[in-house]
């Protein structure tokens, strides 16, 4: 099944409809994170470290991708690649999204079957560490008023390490929706969110379709031609436009 740079997507997931927190479910229903608070008090200022008037937004809802958003999976699958197959490769060499398309020289069954063995493996995530600027992000859109889910497409089978590595590195999201690859903007749309931050080319254009859409600027999604999407070229860019998309709009 297809393997990218978020992890493998064995199947469809069934992701469930918006109104409530419920517990967690491996069958796609949202996952209540339990961080809900991000450095102290989540509803303090920010202004000490924004350039602009905060504070002024009424509910809004942002979607965030998780792996290549929040969570930088890079270093522990280039990590597993040596120790796998013997051969050094390191992130930001990367130029594609789909890692089925990394050009190392290995055969490409094995390749292919050591992709979806890494990517469903909850170890694998547990050991990643946030992306840069992952924290310092969440934190000031909290503060400035938005609401946060995750909609990722890692399988279900994941749903209780995600929750547990968003409580362990403070990252409050409200909820984080499970759902199969190409198919975030139903979630999105379903919802009811304003825009979502995204690291996966295809899918940030599919998201533009119903909300605004970001994409993360990341070594493998800069060939990318975007349409729907624009892109962003960090967390604090992404931080400030967020933010006047409200204020400004």
């Amino acid at each position: 099944m297809p393997s990218g740079l978020l992890g493998a997507v064995p199947a469809p997931l069934r992701c469930a409809p918006s109104g409530g927190l419920p517990v967690a479910d491996p069958s796609g229903a949202p996952v209540r994170t339990g961080a809900l608070g991000i450095f102290g008090d989540p509803g303090g200022s920010v202004k000490g470290f924004l350039s602009y008037p905060i504070g002024n937004l009424m509910f809004v809802l942002c979607g965030l991708d998780l792996d290549g958003v929040l969570c930088d999976l890079g270093p522990p699958v280039a990590s597993r690649i040596a120790r796998r197959f013997g051969v050094a490769t390191h992130p930001s060499a990367w130029t594609r999204y789909d890692l089925r398309l990394l050009d190392l020289g290995l055969p490409r069954a094995p390749f292919l079957a050591f992709l979806n063995e890494t990517f469903g493996d909850a170890s694998l995530y547990a050991e990643a560490r946030p992306a840069d600027g992952a924290a310092f992000g969440v934190a000031a859109l909290r503060a400035a008023g938005w609401s946060i889910v995750g909609i990722t497409a890692r399988p279900g089978h994941l749903a209780d390490v995600t929750a547990s590595w968003l409580d362990a590195h403070g990252l409050g999201l409200d909820e984080v929706h499970h759902t199969a690859l190409g198919t975030k903007a139903d979630v999105a749309r379903r919802l009811g969110v304003r825009a979502t931050v995204e690291d996966n080319p295809d899918e940030a254009e599919l998201l533009g379709g119903v909300c605004e859409s970001w994409l993360l600027d990341r070594p493998y999604n800069r060939h990318d031609v975007l349409h729907r999407a624009r892109r962003v070229r960090s967390w604090d860019d992404a931080v400030g436009r967020l933010c006047q998309l409200e204020l400004f709009a």
